[in-house]
């Protein structure tokens, strides 16, 4: 599977035409592509901050920089850039399915679509991938420049490893510590771990969306006989009879999962969102994400 050319050039051109939508009003934040609604006149100026690698340089001070040699960026109050962090589960569990419905190259190529959306709208984007105590963090971004930057940074991920989202996030945050906005993408098995993840964006005041990403087969196991299951993260195995009674108790078991994790999400403010990697990623970027308030053009 060549994970390098993750979406079309022609999918990626036709998703800078969409943005995210924003979960909550901002109250603070950098300038952007986006008016806020706080009333007010013409621009306002609110700060200065550091340069970091992907900023616009026309958003630099160059008088600052002729008096004290360093690059400040000027940030307004009346235009607000969303700052995303994206996170990307690449634990074992992962690694499964065949071509487009793999779930982990499926995750892939939605964080390629939605960081495409993210910086064609000039929002600041970070993205965390793991398991583990083994996370990648690609640093800040802002603006399409940066966009062949993310696609190939998504390009060169691998899965493997014991899930840890938490431990991501706190990887994640330290790159991006005013992200106002999380975007997970995680088959999400550990509900103790999302907890613990949700636990921890709430109290960094984070809008949370789950992609809750699945393979067909997780969600509608076919097949019948004696089978052996090995765990991809652990590889504990476990002997089954596939009957018709054992795969009704499987659908209920997935049913209480996913309610444990709807709990979670009510508890904490969060959604989740299921994805079916049965559906290709241009069918879920264009149509159904845009239906469920994800994204809009």
């Amino acid at each position: 599977m060549n994970k390098q050319f993750l979406l079309e050039s022609q999918l990626l051109s036709r998703l800078e035409g969409y943005r995210l939508v924003r979960q909550r009003p901002v109250t603070d934040g950098y300038v952007g592509a986006r008016r806020s609604t706080a009333k007010g006149g013409a621009v306002e100026f609110a700060d200065y901050r550091e340069y970091t690698a992907g900023d616009e340089p026309r958003r630099v001070d160059w008088k600052a920089y002729a008096r004290l040699g360093r690059l400040y960026v000027k940030e307004f109050r009346d235009e607000r850039q969303e700052q995303l962090l994206f996170l990307i589960d690449t634990s074992a569990s992962m690694d499964w399915g065949e071509g487009e419905s793999h779930k982990g190259h499926h995750a892939l190529c939605l964080a390629a679509g939605l960081g495409t959306c993210a910086l064609a709208g000039h929002d600041r984007l970070s993205v965390a991938a793991g398991a583990d105590a083994d996370v990648r963090v690609c640093s800040p971004m802002t603006a399409r420049r940066s966009l062949p930057r993310l696609w190939n940074w998504l390009g060169e991920i691998s899965f493997g490893g014991v899930t840890d989202l938490s431990g991501c996030l706190r990887i994640g945050l330290n790159a991006m510590p005013g992200a106002t906005g999380l975007y997970v993408l995680s088959d999400l098995l550990d509900t103790a771990g999302v907890e613990e993840m949700l636990r921890l964006a709430a109290g960094h005041g984070m809008a949370v969306t789950l992609l809750h990403t699945l393979a067909p087969d997780e969600l509608e196991p076919q097949g019948d006989g004696e089978l052996t299951l090995v765990d991809a993260e652990t590889g504990a195995r476990v002997d089954v009879s596939l009957t018709p009674g054992v795969l009704r108790d499987y659908a209920d078991r997935l049913e209480q999962l996913c309610g444990t994790l709807d709990q979670s999400c009510r508890r904490w403010g969060a959604r989740r969102l299921l994805i079916n990697t049965g559906r290709p990623p241009a069918e879920i970027l264009l149509y159904t994400l845009p239906g469920l308030g994800v994204l809009k053009k």
